[in-house]
């Protein structure tokens, strides 16, 4: 896996995987694959194992279309620089864009968005500027450079921000997002942009007590977008936090702790009330599971590392009938990562546990439901250590 510069605190699951060099040479093509694992019967199925040339280290949520599912990875194709793909619930998968040629964007750690028939998403680097880009790819896979960010280079100290890291959110046919870094006081930003490509400047982040760089991306809830910073707040743990009408206000600010620390994972709403993750802390010092009301009254629900269970939860949850549902980048059975089902009053059951054959290992995203079955992504595993798509069964 290529670094980021330090901003991204690998797991500990991901940094025991191996192999995570693109092998040379591997031929590129669409195919399908197929792989039932051991641990789980027919509930768990590997779709896709990937091999470089068609991607590798997807870190990024699937988004359902017309019938399959998009993404991106952070890594591989042509140019290593990562790409945006389509594949079908049976695993027929197609490159639609690779990334790196010239000024266009490299490494997009989010995922992507759906808008007016389009996909649109953000990369981590890249671009005129080289802090990463807006971008959309249409139904033609013509992929288009909305904006580049870092252009408030110098004394404006990169204002319009730098860096995203989060998949984007539809307001109103408007795209909302993050970036982990730039902003006026070098603590990320969140912004807007229209289908056009012009971007406004919400809010700078880091201000005394206030979150810093937040990895996830916004959650739109009754016309407010809602939100979580890795770091900030009062007792640097990370906060959540809530924007309306371009003001910021701090609905919590995690203690670390039994409490949790450092949520990097999006949110997600259940009858008005909302659910998220913590990477670290907790009873087990290996994340949470939390709610919070929209006024910042917070639960922890599940402290992840107990024994079997996964640990190190770096995605969101997904809501499916009334329950919740994710994934841990380390801890299970095998020491890779879980995908796990858990009510809201926090009991948690393990769906999967990976790294116990060729199936995936480290995921990194939410999982995506489609007609009632979850998709999702591993960054490691499959045949070639390279990530993989897999679905399972609630």
């Amino acid at each position: 896996m290529k670094s980021i510069g330090g901003v991204f605190a690998l797991s500990l699951a991901m940094v025991a995987c191996s192999g995570f060099a693109v092998p040379a040479g591997v031929p590129a093509g669409s195919r399908a694959q197929t792989t039932t694992a051991g641990n789980a019967g027919a509930n768990y199925k590997t779709l896709l194992g990937f091999n470089g040339t068609d991607g590798s280290d997807p870190t990024a949520s699937l988004i359902s279309l017309h019938g399959a599912l998009y993404g991106t990875t952070y890594t591989g194709g042509t140019l290593n620089d990562g790409i945006v793909f389509s594949i079908s619930t049976t695993g027929k998968q197609h490159v639609l864009h690779n990334f790196g040629n010239g000024q266009d964007g490299s490494e997009p750690f989010g995922g992507l968005v759906a808008l007016d028939g389009r996909v649109y998403g953000t990369t981590f680097r890249g671009g005129a500027e080289n802090e990463g880009i807006i971008f959309s790819v249409d139904p033609a896979a013509k992929e288009r450079v909305l904006y580049n960010f870092g252009l408030g280079r110098g004394s404006a100290a990169f204002v319009d921000g730098r860096n995203p890291e989060a998949t984007l959110t539809v307001l109103n046919g408007t795209l909302f997002g993050t970036t982990y870094n730039g902003g006026t006081k070098h603590a990320g930003t969140v912004f807007s942009v229209n289908t056009a490509g012009d971007e406004t400047f919400l809010y700078s982040f880091g201000a005394a007590g206030d979150g810093a760089h937040p990895y996830a991306g916004l959650l739109a809830l009754s016309g407010t977008l809602y939100g979580v910073t890795s770091g900030g707040g009062a007792h640097g743990d990370g906060t959540l936090f809530s924007i309306s009408d371009g003001k910021e206000r701090v609905l919590y600010s995690f203690r670390g702790g039994s409490d949790g620390a450092r949520p990097d994972g999006r949110l997600v709403a259940l009858d008005g009330t909302l659910y998220g993750t913590t990477y670290n802390g907790g009873a087990h010092h290996a994340g949470t599971a939390f709610s919070a009301t929209t006024q910042g009254k917070e639960q922890v629900l599940e402290s992840f590392g107990s024994a079997g269970k996964g640990s190190y939860p770096f995605a969101g949850l997904t809501v499916l009938n009334g329950m919740l549902y994710g994934t841990t980048s380390g801890g299970g059975a095998h020491g890779q990562g879980v995908a796990f089902a858990m009510t809201v009053a926090g009991k948690e059951r393990v769906l999967y546990a990976f790294g116990s054959d060729s199936g995936g290992a480290a995921p990194f995203a939410a999982l995506t439901n489609l007609n009632g079955t979850l998709f999702g992504v591993t960054a490691a595993g499959g045949a070639t250590n390279q990530g993989t798509v897999f679905k399972v069964s609630p």
